[in-house]
C-alpha cells in the first residue's frame, strides 16, 4: 500500500484533449517541434534532441515524437502546480505525457478512417493560422520559434482538431447522448446516496501507519462479508470517527461535491445496500456502505453540455484503449503515468476536453 495518500486511481480514466488552433491562444499554445524518432527505446541523447529547436523527445508513437516542452506547456496552462513537491509534480508530468501519447494513438487510427484530414484541408488550416497571426503583426515562423515548434508538428495538431471534431460530431448524437445518460444518470441529474463509513486512523498522528490501517480495513471488511459482524456493529466497535455514535453516518452524497473525490466516486461504485472499500484518501482509510438512493430532478437542457463533455472523454478513452496495443509506443527517460490526485481530475477535464 502506497504511503502517498494524495495519489490514487480514479474510477474513470483521466482524459486530456488539446485543440490548438484558435488565434487567441496562439501565444500560449505554440507547439513543440518535429523530429523522427528511432523505433527503439535505447538511443543516444543527441538523437532525442530536436536539431533546430532543442526540444527533448520523451516518448514516441509510431515514430511520432512527444516532446518535453509540450508537457511543460500543459502544466503552465493549467496553472495549478506552483509549490507542489517534485515527486507530486512528476506524477502530473507523467499523466500529461500519457494523455499526449494516447491522443497520438487516436490520431494515427482516425487518419486511416473516413474521418481523416487530407493534406489539402491541413494546408487550408495552416493558411488560416497565418492570416490570424499576420493580423496581429506576427509571422508563422515567429510563432513556431517562440514555442520551439516546427511546421510538421503544427500540421499534426491541426489534423487532430479536424479528425477529432468530425469523430465527435458523428458519434455525439442526441440519441447516443441520451443512452450515455441513462447508463450514468447519477453523474448528472443530482442523484444522492445515503452513505455511512468505518474510519481508520488519522494521518496527522505520528503513530499512524497506512499499511496497517489498510490491512485492518480489509480484515474487517472480510468479517462483515462473511457475516461474523454487521456493518453497524463494526462502526461502533472499530470506527475512529466521531460519527461512530451516529452509525457512521456521512449523510446524503452526490457524485460530485466537497468531499474527497474518491469518497464521491466510491459512493456510486456499487449497488445500494453493498459495501465499498477500503478507500484511501488524504484523511485516512474508509469502508463505506450505501444505504439508499434518491434520483435527481435536473432537466435535460441543464445537463446536456455536461453529458456531452463526459461522453467525449469516454470516447477518447475508449478509442485509445482499443488501439494503443496496435501502436509502437516508447518512453525515453520518462515513465508512463495513469494516476493523478483526483482533486484535479475535473480541472484537467475542463481544460482539455473540447467536443
Amino acid at each position: 500500500m502506497s504511503s502517498k495518500p494524495w495519489i490514487g486511481s480514479p474510477t474513470f480514466i483521466l482524459v486530456m484533449i488539446c485543440l490548438i488552433v484558435l488565434p487567441e491562444a496562439a501565444n500560449e499554445w505554440s507547439l513543440s517541434g518535429d523530429f523522427e524518432s528511432s523505433s527503439g527505446p535505447y538511443l543516444p541523447e543527441e538523437t532525442l534532441i530536436h536539431p533546430k529547436t532543442g526540444a527533448m523527445v520523451v516518448a514516441s508513437v509510431n515514430d511520432v515524437p512527444i516532446y518535453d516542452v509540450e508537457i511543460e506547456r500543459y502544466l503552465q496552462r493549467l496553472n495549478v502546480f506552483e509549490d507542489l513537491p517534485e515527486a507530486t509534480l512528476q506524477v502530473y508530468r507523467s499523466t500529461v505525457m500519457s494523455q499526449l501519447v494516447r491522443r497520438q494513438v487516436i490520431l494515427s487510427y482516425l487518419q486511416t478512417t473516413e474521418f481523416r484530414a487530407s493534406e489539402q484541408e491541413i494546408d487550408l488550416a495552416i493558411a488560416e493560422v497565418k492570416n490570424a497571426l499576420n493580423a496581429r503583426g506576427k509571422t508563422l515562423d515567429q510563432f513556431l520559434l517562440e514555442g520551439k515548434a516546427d511546421l510538421s508538428m503544427l500540421r499534426r495538431n491541426l489534423a487532430w482538431k479536424l479528425v477529432w471534431s468530425r469523430y465527435l460530431e458523428s458519434y455525439l448524437t442526441e440519441a447516443n447522448l441520451r443512452r450515455y445518460y441513462e447508463r450514468n444518470y447519477e453523474r448528472f441529474d443530482g442523484t444522492t446516496r445515503r452513505v455511512s463509513q468505518i474510519y481508520f486512523g488519522d494521518p496527522s498522528d505520528p503513530k499512524f501507519d497506512w499499511d496497517v490501517a489498510f490491512r485492518e480495513a480489509v480484515f474487517l471488511r472480510d468479517r462483515i462479508q462473511q457475516g461474523q459482524i454487521t456493518f453497524e456493529q463494526a462502526v461502533r466497535e472499530y470506527s475512529q470517527s466521531p460519527s461512530k455514535d451516529d452509525d457512521g453516518a456521512m449523510g446524503w452524497i452526490k457524485h460530485h461535491g466537497p468531499l474527497d473525490p474518491r469518497i464521491h466516486e466510491a459512493s456510486f461504485a456499487r449497488p445500494v445496500g453493498e459495501m465499498v472499500g477500503p478507500i484511501q484518501t488524504k484523511f485516512g482509510i474508509h469502508l463505506l456502505k450505501v444505504h439508499e438512493e434518491k434520483r435527481g430532478d435536473r432537466e435535460w437542457k441543464d445537463m446536456e453540455a455536461e453529458i456531452r463533455h463526459a461522453a467525449a472523454a469516454f470516447l477518447f478513452a475508449h478509442v485509445a484503449d482499443r488501439h494503443i496495443s496496435d501502436a509502437s509506443v516508447y518512453y525515453f527517460g520518462e515513465e508512463e503515468g495513469s494516476e493523478i490526485d483526483p482533486t484535479f481530475v475535473r480541472r484537467f477535464s475542463d481544460e482539455f476536453i473540447s467536443p
